[in-house]
């Protein structure tokens, strides 16, 4: 090998594990085997091992079949490392961040799900809703085993993620095995703009009761501004107890979820992160200022409620603030902080934390179970989906259309809207009656 490149090799190999040894975590669930084995190495064998990667590099250069440019091995060789590490850390390129970055605003083209590779599987954490895949029946904890009759059979994450983003209008068909099924089922999806709404649904569910329902579909940076309205707005139309919606919420920003369960909470830790830097071990505390009146609260999830979201949960439910009702969430009690590399035009999302309940309880890969458990079966499941679907699709109808057509066609689905019945909705109406009329009760007395 000639000594320059040679040179430049080693130099990028020690930058990139400086980088890593930063902010790596060292509470992976299983971790790997030949990371346990080399922590006391000495010196010599540490760059024995950097000269091994050296001389597989030159036998690339020299002997592939093809031109291959040192930048693109080096690029594989990155993403192999966190693909080996879990399923949230991954290496972005320049155009990658780029897309993460317009990701997080809030709107964005593609089928509107989230994905992960577990156990050699490509997994739906959550459609997003009223998203095209949420439309079109894709549920949380489908299995997606091929993507346009190409098999996710060792795909990687980013590979299965470009697949599935793809140009504005154009189609893509998932075979996808929705849990609890044996068949795999045909799923044609036309990509569209995704614009993320905070804040999905604000209103008066019982009018004799005061029974407000606020549902939450991620945490963005205007989230608690947005919620903020609604609850007030709910309090203008004479809210006495709130039900939250977090079902089908995969989560966002950690200082939002923080501010949301602020709002809720007057005292005591709300969540704790704890990894292998220092700097990323910090107990987080509610404050008594600006937390709205402790009013009756139940909190409906579902496997589909995922990071963010679990943070609230946990809180609540670890403070006694209000009711958790549905099945157990999804499980991801890991923090990812995105590392700047190659002058910033790349980065790293390297998990870096974990997070922990007030009472020190990881969720990760566990979930949170619910006060109160109300599980669905798959026809349920899917008609809720449906039922979801027709009630975001009526609200920008309602907002939009003026025509009779319009109207007939808007009370067409409202006739079907009606007969389907929210069951973990109805059983969340049903516990804060109980609680109005136990404390009505106590006045009178």
């Amino acid at each position: 090998m000639k000594p320059r490149l040679c040179f430049s090799v080693i130099f990028i190999i020690l930058l990139l594990l400086n980088v890593i040894a930063f902010g790596q975590d060292n509470a992976l669930e299983k971790p790997l085997v030949e990371v346990k084995e080399d922590v006391q190495q000495d010196k010599k064998s540490v760059y024995e091992e950097f000269e091994e990667f050296i001389r597989i590099v030159k036998e690339l250069q020299d002997k592939y079949v093809e031109e291959i440019k040192l930048n693109t091995i080096l690029t594989n060789a990155y993403r192999g490392m966190l693909s080996g590490l879990d399923p949230y850390s991954q290496y972005f390129s320049s155009e990658e961040l780029e897309d993460l970055k317009i990701e997080t605003e809030g709107e964005f083209e593609g089928l509107g799900i989230e994905v992960i590779i577990k156990e050699g599987l490509l997994i739906v954490i959550t459609p997003l809703l009223d998203s095209p895949a949420f439309k079109a029946g894709i549920l949380v904890g489908d299995r997606i085993i091929k993507i346009d009759g190409e098999s996710t059979e060792n795909m990687t994450i980013r590979e299965a993620v470009k697949k599935l983003r793809g140009k504005l209008g154009t189609k893509i068909t998932l075979t996808v095995v929705h849990e609890g099924d044996t068949a795999p089922v045909d799923i044609t999806i036309e990509r569209a703009k995704i614009y993320v709404n905070s804040i999905r649904g604000a209103r008066i569910v019982d009018d004799e009761y005061k029974i407000g329902y606020l549902a939450v579909s991620n945490f963005q940076e205007n989230t608690i501004k947005d919620m903020d309205i609604a609850v007030q707005d709910l309090f203008k139309n004479g809210m006495k107890s709130m039900i939250l919606d977090l079902r089908f919420n995969p989560g966002g920003l950690l200082n939002v979820a923080v501010d949301m369960a602020d709002k809720f909470l007057e005292k005591g830790i709300i969540v704790s992160t704890q990894g292998k830097d220092k700097t990323q071990n910090y107990v987080y505390q509610a404050h008594k200022k600006g937390t709205y009146p402790n009013f009756p609260l139940v909190v409906l999830v579902n496997n589909g409620s995922a990071s963010a979201s679990e943070i609230v949960a946990g809180a609540f439910k670890d403070h006694k603030r209000g009711l958790l009702l549905g099945i157990k969430t999804f499980g991801k009690g890991s923090v990812q902080s995105l590392i700047p590399v190659g002058s910033g035009k790349a980065a790293l999302k390297l998990t870096t934390a974990r997070y922990y309940t007030p009472s020190g309880v990881c969720i990760h890969d566990k979930g949170i179970e619910p006060d109160v458990k109300v599980p669905l079966s798959l026809a349920e499941t899917k008609a809720l989906h449906e039922n979801l679907s027709v009630s975001n699709v009526e609200r920008k109808m309602d907002a939009v259309m003026q025509k009779d057509t319009a109207h007939k066609e808007i009370s067409e689905k409202k006739k079907k809207q009606l007969m389907y019945k929210d069951i973990q909705l109805e059983r969340a109406m049903d516990i804060l009656k109980g609680i109005e009329v136990y404390a009505q009760g106590k006045r009178t007395h």
